[in-house]
Parts: C-alpha cells; structure tokens; sequence
C-alpha cells in the first residue's frame, strides 16, 4: 500500500470506528487502518459491553457519561434509519444496593430511578432495592463495530484490515506513517490502538488492565432478567444466554477460576446461576490513562491519540468522537 490520505486513523476498536464514522458524517472520510479483523481482538471484542453511567459505589452519573449515552443512542438511531443493525438494547441497568447504607444513599440521586426490593424485577434478587438507569442498556460489540463500518464506507471512509502501524516520521512537518504494507503520508494520524499498539508510536503513559467475561445458558432457570445489571460484577441477559463480566487484574496474572468467581459472585444476586455451565470465556486487556475519563491528546505534531477509555469505551466513544471530529475536520 503506497497512497495518502488527509486523516489516517489505526485502530478499529469501538474509538477508532466511532471516529470514522463522525468523520465521514462531516465529509472528511478517513483512512482507517486496523492490524487484524474488525471485531476479532482488544478490548472491543467482547461478547456483550453494558451502557450504564451510573457507575462507581457512588452511583452518580457524571454529566459526560450521561451526554455520551445520548449521543450513543443517536447514532443507534442513525445506523438502524440506514437499515444496520448496531446490535443495541435499550434494556436499562439496574445497579444492585450492596447495603443499607449504599440504598439510603442511591435514594437521594437525582438521576435514575430507585426500585424498593419489592419493585425489582424477578428472578433478581436486591434485599435492600435497586437504582434504574432507564436510558441504560447493553450491545453485541462486533455488530455495532460492523454497522459503523458500514455506515463510514457508505460515507466515503476506506477501511484496511491486517495492516499494522510500526512508526511515525514526519517529513515537512507533517505525518508519515510506516506501516506493515508500505508508507502513508497523512496530515492529520489518530491513535486508537487500545492496549496493542508498536512500541515505536507516540503514546501517552497508559496502565494495561486485564478483565474477563462468561458466556453461561439461561435454560432451567425460568424468566430470564430484563435489565441488565451494573456494578463490580455486570451482566447482560439475552433470553437464551448471560454474558457475566467483572474483575481487574495484571495482565500478567491469568485468573484460571475467572469463571467460576464471576458467577459466584452473581449467584447472590440471580440465584442458580453460578449452576450453570460455561459456554465461553473471553479474556481482554483495556488501556487506561491517570484517571477515568476517556483520553485525547496530542502526542506528536498533527498526531493524537484517541483512547484509554477507563471501561467506558461504548458509553463515551460517540460523543467523544463527535468532538474530535469537529477538531480535525476545522483543522
């Protein structure tokens, strides 16, 4: 490959594609290069990832995460007006009150809604009630990072999978990409490689975090829950299976009963889960930054990355992107 292009992005993550996707929406479509299959690696390739801005044990949703569900949700809409099929529920999340104390404090948000114990959908189990996040929901990754793609080469985007970025140069001042299939001049380059990228790149100080997620049937244990459930442990229900994830770890440091820690940690909460067998585990590594938020920063003249995002990469990536995009596209 031997061509250029105005804005190059690497990486085909759920930032990279979301920022393909805002680009060509403003007639400026990338070049988006991605080392493997959309879909098949990183962190964007997990089975099930929730959209829950109610998060930490505060529960509070901070003012990004609630703007970044919306601006997801518009463009859940905006895919399906095309006939994709992001592969989105609006299910809402349930966030499970640990104690008294964590219940009388969740009362007093004034964003969700509290459910008395009485009120929780059966066949969970919260003794001391639940807060709602009605907006909330959860996704099948691989069909949203496909409908995006869809959506950026309907627009104009160009997207070129096994192609892996080695190093930039700049020549004249401005970026030269080397790539495992040739050199790309760009004037402006995106990094959104996640957790993977070449040593060689330009990156921001980034932590590596490794987490886990099973894949268990639903069959036997009567209704299956509605909204999905937030929290240290989460999980996402289809009707026919569970996709239960949860945990932090070095990821140098495999976890080989992750699975089975994950649905006994569930069980207090969905009795006769931790019952049922596995049908998969999917293991990932996430790149976050210093704090929790999303990360965008110049790393290099006319080169910024776009990522580390905390384990908020599906709820804040739409409206993280819609901004970015504005910035390249004026530049």
């Amino acid at each position: 490959m031997s061509r250029s292009a105005p804005i190059v992005i690497v990486g085909g993550g759920v930032a990279g594609l979301s920022l393909s996707y805002a680009l060509a929406r403003l007639g400026r479509p990338p070049l988006l290069l991605e080392r493997g299959r959309i879909g098949a690696q990183g962190a964007s390739s997990g089975p099930a990832a929730l959209l829950n801005p109610h998060r930490g044990r505060s529960a509070r949703a901070h003012p990004d995460d609630l703007a970044g569900l919306a601006a997801f949700w518009r463009v859940v809409e905006e895919l399906e007006a095309a006939g994709l099929t992001p592969g989105a529920r609006r299910s809402g999340v349930l966030r499970l009150a640990p104690s008294p104390e964590r219940a009388r404090a969740w009362r007093k948000l004034t964003s969700g809604r509290w459910l008395e114990p009485a009120a929780v959908p059966a066949p969970l189990v919260a003794p001391h009630g639940a807060l709602l996040a009605e907006d909330g929901g959860w996704l099948r990754p691989h069909r949203l990072l496909a409908a995006l793609r869809a959506a950026s080469e309907a627009l104009g985007a160009e997207v070129r999978e096994g192609v892996r970025a080695l190093r930039l140069e700049h020549r004249g001042g401005a970026p030269l990409l080397i790539t495992s299939a040739g050199r790309v001049p760009a004037r402006q380059v995106v990094l959104c490689v996640g957790a993977d990228a070449s040593p060689e790149l330009p990156l921001p100080p980034l932590t590596l975090v490794a987490g886990e997620m099973v894949t268990v049937p639903l069959a036997g244990m009567g209704a299956a829950p509605g909204p999905a459930v937030g929290g240290g442990i989460y999980a996402a229900f289809d009707g026919t299976f569970a996709y239960v994830g949860g945990g932090h770890r070095n990821p140098e440091a495999p976890d080989p009963e992750a699975a089975k820690r994950l649905l006994a940690r569930l069980e207090r909460s969905l009795p006769g889960i931790a019952r049922q067998v596995p049908t998969a585990l999917w293991s990932g590594v996430r790149a976050r930054g210093s704090g929790v938020r999303p990360l965008v920063s110049v790393v290099a003249p006319a080169v910024t990355f776009f990522g580390a995002l905390s384990g908020r990469g599906f709820l804040c990536s739409s409206a993280v992107a819609e901004e970015l995009a504005g910035r390249l596209a004026a530049a």
